[in-house]
C-alpha cells in the first residue's frame, strides 16, 4: 500500500465537540515531547525522574468482566500497578474502562466532554475517531521521541512488520500512535473431522471438486457410523456469511478461490480501485455455494441459527464435519463432548492455479495514543514498553510477585489488570514461529528458543506436547496441540498467497452510510445462497449498493489510497 496523506479523510466527528483534558502530571513535570527520564532498555531496569519524584498517567482501556480476578486484586489496584509505581515511581491511574463492544461510544463521550485521559486504547475499528484526534491537535507527536524511547521488545517486534503497522497511524510523515499489529497466521483456513475422513476413506480435499466430493460424503454417507441420517456438512454463520480476516464459520475460502475478494477494497490488474463484493467473480461462487445449499451440502438450518453459540454448536456436538475459521478457532466443547475426536486444517480450496489465496489483515488491529496535553509522552512511551515487557514475562521479580498475587497467566487474565489491556505487541509471523517450535518439540523432544519467546510460548510447547504424548490430556492441552500443531504447520505452505488490500480504512461518509451497505450485502448473501433470490440478484445487488453510497464511498476511497 502507498503512504497515505491522511488528512484527506474528512475531520468532522458527529456531535462531538473534540475538547480536551490532559490529566498526566509530576510532581516536577517536564515539557511535553521530552522527558527527564532516563531511557528504558530493559524490563527490570527502573527508569525515574531525575529528581526521583513520581510521575502521575492516566488511561483508559477495555474491561474484562468475564475475568474473575484473585482477592485484592482489581483493574485499577492491583500488583501490576503497585510494581510500576514502586520500580519505576510511575503512577498509573485508570480513568476509565468499558466493555469492547461500549468502548467506542465511551470514548466519544470522554473526547465530548473534554476528558481524554493520558494513555488510551483506541480500537482499530475506531479508526476515524484516530485520524480526527490527529488532525485536531489532539494527539502527542512521537515521530521524534518514539525510537530514544520505546522499548528494545516493541522496537523489534515493529521491525517484523517491515513498517507496514506505522502505516495507519503515521499521518503527513508525523507518527500519532504506538500501533499495535495485526497478526499474519490467522487467515481461515479448513477444519475438518479427520476421523470422518478416515472411517469414510477419503483424502484430504485440494479443490472446490474435491471438497464437494467430501461434504457430500460428510452429509449422505453415515460418518459417524451410527447409522442414523443425522451428520451436517458445511457449519455457516447465518448473521454474516461472509465477512474479513480471521472469521469463523465464514465462507470466504470459497470466494477467494474464484479469485473473489469480498468486504475488501482490491485493485484490479489495471491499478483501479474497486469493491471486492461488486466484482463479477462473485456470481461464480455464489452460483455454486446455492447449489451446495439445493444439494444439502451446507447446514440446511444455518439460516436460523441466529442465538449466541448456536453455529458453534452445530460443530461441537458432533453434528457437523467441516467449518472455515482460523487456526486458532478450535473449540474445547467439542473434545469435551468428544475426547476421540481428531481434527485436521487444510488450506482448501485452491484456485484455479493452485493458490490458497487470502486478503492481508489491516495493517493495526489497535494502537495506544497519548494526549497532546500529556505531561511527558515520552516517559509515557517508556511506560508502555516496559509494561509491555511485564506483560511478556521478561521481569522474573516481577513475574513472582504476579504470580503470588494471582495474576493469570492467560491473555485475558493478564488483560484485565495491565494498563495495556487489550492492545497486544507481537511479532507478526509469531503464530507460525511458536507453531514450528511446537512440531519440533513433538517430532524431536526438544526445541531452539527463537527470539522474543514467552513464558506463555514455553507454556504452549509444553501443552501441546503433553497432549502429543499422552501425559496431558485437558481441554487446555487439547487446544494447544490443534491449534499450535495440527494446524500451524500449513502456515508454511507454499500454496498460500496472501493479498494486500489497497485500503483498509474508513473513510469520510463511512459513519453515515456504511451500516446501510453492509445489511445490504449480507443479505444479498444470504437470499442468493438459501435461494430466496436467483443469482441473478446479485447484479441488482450491486446496483443498489452504488445507488445508496457505494459510489461516494469508492471515490474517497479512491482519494484517500493516492
Amino acid at each position: 500500500m502507498k503512504k497515505r496523506n491522511l488528512v484527506k479523510i474528512g475531520a468532522i466527528v458527529t456531535g462531538v465537540s473534540l475538547a480536551v483534558c490532559g490529566c498526566g502530571s509530576a510532581e516536577s513535570a517536564g515539557n511535553a515531547g521530552q522527558s527527564e527520564s532516563q531511557t528504558q532498555t530493559a524490563a527490570g531496569e527502573t527508569t525515574e525522574n531525575s529528581n526521583g519524584e513520581m510521575t502521575t498517567f492516566t488511561f483508559s482501556k477495555i474491561s474484562y468482566p468475564s475475568v474473575t480476578l484473585a482477592e485484592g486484586q482489581t483493574p485499577d489496584d492491583n500488583a501490576v500497578l503497585d510494581y510500576l509505581r514502586d520500580n519505576y515511581q510511575v503512577d498509573m491511574k485508570l480513568a476509565w474502562q468499558a466493555e469492547a463492544s461500549e468502548y467506542n461510544n465511551k470514548l466519544s463521550l470522554n473526547i465530548a466532554s473534554g476528558g481524554l485521559p493520558d494513555i488510551f486504547y483506541l480500537k482499530g475499528d475506531d479508526y476515524r475517531t484516530f485520524v480526527q484526534l490527529a488532525q485536531n491537535g489532539m494527539l502527542a507527536d512521537l515521530t521524534d521521541i518514539y525510537e530514544d524511547n520505546i522499548s528494545d521488545t516493541i522496537k523489534n517486534i515493529d521491525a517484523s512488520y517491515g513498517g507496514r503497522n506505522f502505516e495507519p497511524v503515521t499521518v503527513d510523515g508525523r507518527i500519532m500512535a504506538v500501533p499495535a499489529g495485526n497478526l499474519d497466521g490467522q487467515q481461515d483456513v479448513l477444519w475438518l473431522r479427520k476421523d470422518w475422513l478416515d472411517n469414510l476413506g477419503l483424502e484430504v480435499p485440494k479443490t472446490v471438486e474435491d471438497l464437494e466430493k467430501v461434504l457430500t460424503a460428510f452429509v449422505y454417507d453415515d460418518p459417524d457410523g451410527n447409522g442414523i441420517d443425522d451428520t451436517i456438512g458445511l457449519t455457516v454463520d447465518a448473521t454474516k456469511p461472509v465477512g474479513l480476516y480471521n472469521h469463523a464459520f465464514g465462507l470466504e475460502p470459497i470466494f477467494y478461490s474464484f479469485n473473489a475478494y469480498p468486504s475488501y477494497w482490491m485493485k484490479n490488474d489495471q491499478g483501479e480501485i474497486y469493491y471486492g463484493s461488486t466484482a463479477p467473480e462473485m456470481k461464480e461462487a455464489l452460483a455454486l455455494l446455492q447449489d451446495w445449499y439445493k444439494k444439502g451440502l451446507i447446514d440446511k438450518q444455518f439460516a436460523t441459527r441466529i442465538g449466541s453459540g448456536e453455529t458453534e454448536a452445530v460443530f461441537t456436538s458432533g453434528q457437523s464435519g467441516a467449518y472455515f475459521g482460523a487456526v486458532h478457532a478450535n473449540y474445547v466443547d467439542a473434545f469435551t463432548n468428544n475426547p476421540d475426536i481428531e481434527l485436521i486444517a487444510v488450506n482448501a480450496p485452491l484456485d484455479g492455479s493452485g493458490k490458497y489465496n487470502y486478503v492481508l489483515p489491516s495493517p493495526t488491529a489497535s494502537m495506544l495514543c497519548i494526549s497532546s496535553e500529556c505531561s511527558d509522552p515520552a516517559k509515557a512511551l517508556q511506560i508502555i514498553g516496559i509494561g509491555n515487557d511485564l506483560y511478556r514475562g521478561f521481569d522474573e521479580k516481577a513475574n513472582k510477585i504476579f504470580e503470588e498475587a494471582g495474576i493469570a497467566p492467560s491473555s485475558n487474565g493478564r488483560r484485565a489488570v495491565f494498563p495495556q489491556g487489550a492492545a497486544t505487541f507481537d511479532y507478526y509471523n509469531i503464530i507460525e514461529k511458536l507453531g514450528k517450535a511446537v512440531k519440533e518439540q513433538i517430532d524431536t523432544g526438544s526445541y531452539t528458543e527463537y527470539d522474543g519467546i514467552t513464558q506463555y510460548d514455553k507454556d504452549q510447547v509444553d501443552l501441546a506436547a503433553g497432549f502429543a504424548d499422552g501425559s496431558n490430556r485437558t481441554e487446555v492441552s487439547w487446544k494447544a496441540y490443534v491449534y499450535r500443531y495440527v494446524a500451524s504447520e500449513i502456515l508454511s505452505d507454499p500454496a498460500i498467497n496472501p493479498l494486500e488490500a489497497a485500503y483498509y480504512y474508513a473513510t469520510e461518509s463511512s459513519a453515515s452510510i456504511q451500516s446501510e451497505l453492509d445489511t445490504l450485502e449480507q443479505e444479498m448473501y444470504l437470499s442468493i445462497i438459501i435461494g430466496e433470490k436467483d443469482v441473478d440478484y446479485f447484479d441488482e445487488f450491486v446496483e443498489k449498493w452504488n445507488d445508496i453510497g457505494g459510489s461516494t464511498l469508492l471515490e474517497e476511497v479512491k482519494e484517500a489510497a493516492k
